[in-house]
């Protein structure tokens, strides 16, 4: 899935750190997609609202960059006694482009029964 975040860019030649600066302002845009759908790890798995930290941003290759990213999530089911707090990091790729930042991300989705036959 592409997410984009409007950025007038102007040809300008931003470092990481000012990548990272635009991002995290508007990184509510794309924190939902960029979490996903933790069912695959528990039908009970919750995302810990505003643990979304980031936590470094490389360059690939001119105007194309990964970001490494990290949130807490839980799960609890008191009838299995599972209380368990996670932390998970993970990477994105994202292309600069005149009009902004245009995020690769990948959909997490437990699958059907469906899917796995």
């Amino acid at each position: 899935m592409k997410k984009i975040i409007p950025y007038d860019i102007n040809e300008k030649i931003l470092s990481p750190q000012e990548l990272q600066q635009i991002i995290q302002r508007t990184l509510s845009e794309i924190e939902a997609p960029l979490i996903g759908d933790l069912c695959y790890f528990s039908e009970n798995a919750q995302y810990e609202p505003n643990s979304l930290q980031i936590v470094s941003i490389t360059q690939i290759d001119k105007n194309y960059y990964s970001m490494t990213y990290r949130f807490r999530w839980s799960v609890f089911n008191g009838c299995l006694d599972i209380n368990a707090e996670e932390s998970m990091t993970q990477s994105v790729t994202f292309h600069v482009k005149p009009a902004g930042l245009e995020f690769d991300i990948i959909e997490l989705n437990k699958g059907t029964t469906e899917d796995e036959l």
